[in-house]
């Protein structure tokens, strides 16, 4: 499945059998919504608002430069895609934000970041990767939900798994 198939499915699917597992959801969802915390803070979200949207930016906020920038919206339904297919097949998991955003500055100093990390802004403030956690559901059972549309990169960690936009398909360990 590529990117194009995978965001027409995406938006042209009714979650209406979810409503159970989303029951913050006032409407029959999209892939938009998304439950996240970070630290103490937790948002319900639905990121095709500009409220939802600018929540979520502030979500993946690089906290070390105090910095918000534009999440990929790509990026976005695909993390919203897979909490829902983890409710459905799994168990419902709250997505902690480990990693969002990073300035150069905060790339520099991440132990093992890569020197062109999807996590940092392009010429439009635009990034392309988060790293997650979910509570409730195994690491792995979130890494091979990512990887099912074949399309861009999916890491596992021991502490939390990242996923990025790309044009191609790639996956990886680490033993950290």
């Amino acid at each position: 499945m590529n990117r194009r198939q995978f965001l027409a499915a995406a938006s042209s699917v009714s979650l209406m059998a979810h409503l159970d597992k989303l029951a913050w959801a006032k409407q029959a969802p999209s892939f938009t919504l998304l439950d996240i915390q970070r630290g103490q803070d937790r948002f319900q979200i639905d990121f095709s608002t500009p409220d939802g949207y600018r929540t979520a930016a502030w979500m993946l906020r690089d906290i070390r430069a105090n910095q918000v920038g534009a999440p990929n919206v790509e990026m976005l339904l695909l993390a919203a895609w897979a909490q829902v297919v983890l409710a459905e097949h799994h168990s419902y998991t709250v997505f902690e934000i480990t990693s969002g955003l990073r300035t150069q500055h905060t790339n520099s100093i991440v132990e093992g970041a890569a020197r062109n990390s999807r996590h940092l802004p392009d010429a439009s403030g635009q990034f392309f990767a988060m790293d997650i956690k979910p509570i409730g559901v195994n690491i792995d059972q979130l890494a091979k939900t990512l990887q099912y549309p074949a399309f861009g990169g999916v890491g596992v960690y021991a502490s939390h798994v990242h996923f990025d936009i790309r044009d191609y398909a790639t996956q990886w360990h680490s033993k950290k």
